[in-house]
Order: C-alpha cells, then structure tokens, then sequence
C-alpha cells in the first residue's frame, strides 16, 4: 500500500498551483476534496495508482510499478512522454477559476482520454465540459463534448447512441460554423454506419467529409477521409482500389509526422491484406503497429493489431504467439465491453483450439465468438465469425448441417454489405460440399 507521502508526491503532478501550495503548508486535508477526488481519478488515468475508490486518500491506494517510480525519482516533466504532459497540464487547468481555460483544458482532457481508451473518463469529462459549455453559451465546445461522447459510445459498439451523438455534434458545429468540425462528423458518421454493415450510407458521408476537407484545402482532413473508404472499399471487395488509397495514405501521415493515423492506417493495411489471405504480409503491418502503438500509448490500436496479428499467427500454427497476443488484447477490450473486438479475439482462440486438436473447446470458442458478433452489431464480424466456424465445421467433417447453415449466413450478410466477390466465393465452397 502507498504512504501519504507518496500519493502527495503524486498528487503534486496534477493538482493546480495553488492546491500545490496548500499541500506544502497544510498537508493534503487542506485540499478541496472535490479536487482531491479529480486529482485521485488523474493519477488513476496516468497508470500511476490501481483503480479503487475515491473515498479515503490515506494509505489505501496501491501504486502501480511507475506510479513507485515517479514517486521515488520525481522526475521532471520534460522527460515525460508528449502525452503525458499534455494529460497533466489539462488536469492542472481543470482546476483553475478561469473558465475559458477551464473549458479548454477539459476539452482537450476529453480528447487525450479517447486517445488513451480511458473511456469512463472520457465521457466524465464530455459531461464536465457540456455542463461548463451551457453556462457560458460556448457552442463550440457544446459541440465538441457530443463529438468526443461519439467517440466513446463507439468504442463500446454502442453504435446507435455513437450516431445520434455525432448527429447533435454536427448540427452544433454548423451553427456555430465550424466546417472542419462539419467535416470530422461526418467522416464519424461514416465509420459508424461502414461498422453496421450500411456501406451507402457510410460512402455518403465520408464523401461528404472529403469534399468539404477539399474546399477546406486542409490536406490532413483529405488523407483520413480517403484513409476511411479505402476501409469500405475492402468491405466491398475492392481490394486493389483499397490497397492502393490506404499505401498513398500511410505514405502521407509518414511524411507529415501523424503518427496516430499512420498506425491506424497500418493496422487497416494489415487487415487488407488479411482478407486475401495474405498472412505474412498482414503480420508483417499489424506489428508495426503495436510497436507504434505502444510508443503512443494507444491501447485500441494495439490491442486491435493483437488480435488481428493473433489470427495472423495461428493461421500460420505459431499457437504460442497467438495465444499471448490474444489474451493480451482481450484484457483491454473487456473493459468496454468491446464485443466486436472480443469476437475476434474468441475466433482465435476457436482456432488454436482447433490447430491443437481440441475440437470441442475449438467449438465452444466458435460459438461464443458468433453470439459476441451478434451483439456487437457490426456485420463484417459476423460473416467472418460464420465462416470461420463453419470451415472448421467442415474440415473436421462434423456437423456438416450446422456448417452449411453458417456458411451460408456468412455468405448472406457479404452479399448484404456490398462484398459479392466474397459473398461468391463462399457459395463456390458450399457447392464444393455439396458435390463431396
């Protein structure tokens, strides 16, 4: 357990001036509790502390390894990554009196939590900032906490709740006249209905973000709206359109430095290449973006290219690291209750169960990797959850019912989503199965 003086220590990083001050003379009761309480959820973000209450500021609270360390070395923030001291100068103006920067800090604590996948506080803060928004008439950052709240309801598959919020979003920038937040909402939106399977819908509004990101002339806004369809383009089954917008667009945040869309755009790649079975190619991508992801400390990412790479790897029959990578990406989805991520990661474990010989546990995993498919709402996962578990259905010559039943499911929501060239070569499997 920490001592009082370690989590002062801590608490010295996050709290404003003043609170500094006051701990100095008067010790930590002479803090405003309120602020105590944001300070303790602060260090909580940062990895600094274990997660536990908010009640008792005494010796309750564990330290995590570099929560020890800062206390121990109480390193300057300049040797800390850019993130982190951005994260502990928002905290620090989050308590100051002045309200524009108040409103700015929680704004931008908003976006550095997304980033970081620290969810419920993310949309703690959307709530601080809306709250603060309303009572100075800011219908900017109005508009910004409702674009920010998208981004965690995203996250959680909430999909529905994630596109009436960006909806609220872009409605609040166009009154306010924010075309670059006009613009961000709708390449939103786009990714939202491209993860339901409703890929008109998504092509219109990402063409919609990209027009406008042209007018603007903002090159950036360009290259992730393109970044975007290319996505759609692979759901859609056009993968050398899709290779060759994604390869353009990873060059371009390469050269300018936007290393958070590069590595998302890797990630993209790695699933492309994934899709046509291009394995060693599709590793070779998702580990360049854990490494990435790591050094950004973007938790999705990297726990998205885990799972992917996972997959990766047992298709391979390097089980071992399949199993790690799996087991490590599900820790982090469990928080959220990502159930489309979580899908996937049980698909891995269906099929190393299945490369092991363990057909029943390989079954088991199937199963639940299709129910999760279903709840999540995202219909790319569900075809590829089916298929998967079918194909072992059939090479294990068991069931041929329920894996025609399932193969025939995947193939449906293809032809559903767009994708007739995989939907076609599903039914070319079926009529193999059929004539055996």
């Amino acid at each position: 357990m920490s001592t009082r003086k370690e989590i002062e220590t801590l608490l010295s990083y996050v709290l404003d001036e003043r609170s500094r001050l006051a701990i100095g003379l008067s010790g930590l009761n002479a803090v405003a509790k309120e602020k105590r309480v944001a300070a303790l959820r602060g260090l909580q973000d940062l990895g600094w502390v274990g997660q536990c209450g908010l009640e008792d500021f005494e010796e309750s609270y564990s330290l995590t390894k570099e929560g020890t360390r800062v206390a121990e070395e109480r390193p300057d923030m300049g040797s800390m990554q850019p993130i982190v001291r951005s994260q502990i100068e928002c905290m620090r103006e989050v308590c100051c009196d002045d309200p524009d920067m108040r409103r700015s800090a929680l704004r931008k604590l908003a976006e550095i939590e997304c980033d970081l996948s620290n969810w419920d506080s993310a949309l703690l803060y959307c709530f601080e900032l809306r709250a603060a928004a309303d009572i100075a008439k800011d219908t900017g950052a109005l508009a910004f906490s409702y674009f920010a709240q998208g981004r965690v309801e995203r996250a959680q598959n909430h999909w529905h709740d994630a596109l009436e919020s960006y909806l609220k979003a872009l409605e609040l920038f166009m009154e306010s006249g924010d075309r670059r937040g006009v613009c961000d909402a709708n390449r939103q939106m786009g990714i939202v209905y491209g993860s339901m399977g409703n890929l008109a819908s998504s092509v219109r509004c990402l063409e919609s973000s990209l027009s406008l990101a042209k007018d603007l002339g903002d090159k950036e806004a360009v290259a992730k709206a393109e970044a975007n369809l290319a996505v759609v383009y692979d759901l859609e089954g056009r993968f050398d359109e899709s290779e060759r917008a994604s390869k353009e667009c990873l060059e371009y945040f390469l050269e300018t430095g936007d290393e958070s869309s590069a590595v998302k755009t890797a990630n993209n790649l790695g699933v492309l290449n994934m899709s046509v079975e291009r394995f060693d190619a599709a590793a070779e991508y998702f580990e360049k973006a854990i490494a990435s992801s790591r050094t950004l400390m973007n938790r999705t990412v990297m726990s998205a290219a885990m799972v992917n790479a996972g997959y990766c790897y047992a298709r391979a029959g390097e089980v071992v690291r399949s199993l790690d990578y799996t087991e490590k990406a599900v820790q982090v989805f469990k928080e959220p209750n990502d159930t489309n991520m979580l899908a996937l990661a049980y698909r891995n474990y269906g099929y190393i169960e299945f490369r092991k010989g363990s057909l029943e546990q390989a079954f088991e995993w199937f199963e639940k990797s299709v129910r999760a498919a279903k709840a999540s709402g995202v219909m790319d996962t569900m075809a590829a959850c089916c298929y998967e578990y079918g194909m072992c259905l059939i090479k294990s010559t068991l069931n041929p019912r329920l894996a025609k039943k399932l193969l025939v499911r995947a193939s449906s929501i293809y032809g559903e989503i767009g994708n007739a060239k995989r939907s076609s070569a599903i039914d070319g499997v079926l009529t193999q199965v059929a004539l055996a």
